[in-house]
């Protein structure tokens, strides 16, 4: 069996050390080059004698943990996403009541909307 010594498996372990980091500060451009780098070395080790139980326990938690991190970024983005658009509908406009309760759009460019100083 292969233990943690082995130099192929530690720049494994390292490169996703790595791409943690990178994930952490938001730095998703680096991710690609990390990504095919990550895949050459997974080839490697998956060509190996079998590594040991511990071995691929580490190498399993920090690859789920880096999962966790990318599906937590992924989830900032969207909700970032949702709220800029939020914030450009209401730049053009918004829907109000009238007095008898129905719908009445407000919008930038129709006369609709008044501004005061």
């Amino acid at each position: 069996m292969i233990g943690i010594e082995n130099t192929t498996f530690q720049d494994l372990m390292d490169l996703l050390r790595v791409e943690r980091d990178a994930i952490r500060a938001g730095e998703f451009n680096a991710l690609t080059e990390l990504a095919a780098q990550k895949e050459s070395l997974i080839e490697q080790v998956a060509a190996l004698e079998p590594l040991d139980p511990q071995a691929l326990e580490a190498l399993r938690a920090i690859a789920a943990e880096n999962q966790r991190l990318l599906e937590a970024a992924l989830k900032g983005v969207r909700s970032a996403q949702r709220r800029l658009r939020a914030v450009i509908n209401a730049a053009n406009g918004f829907n109000a009541y009238d007095r008898s309760g129905q719908v009445k759009p407000i919008r930038k460019d129709d006369g609709s909307l008044e501004f005061r100083a």
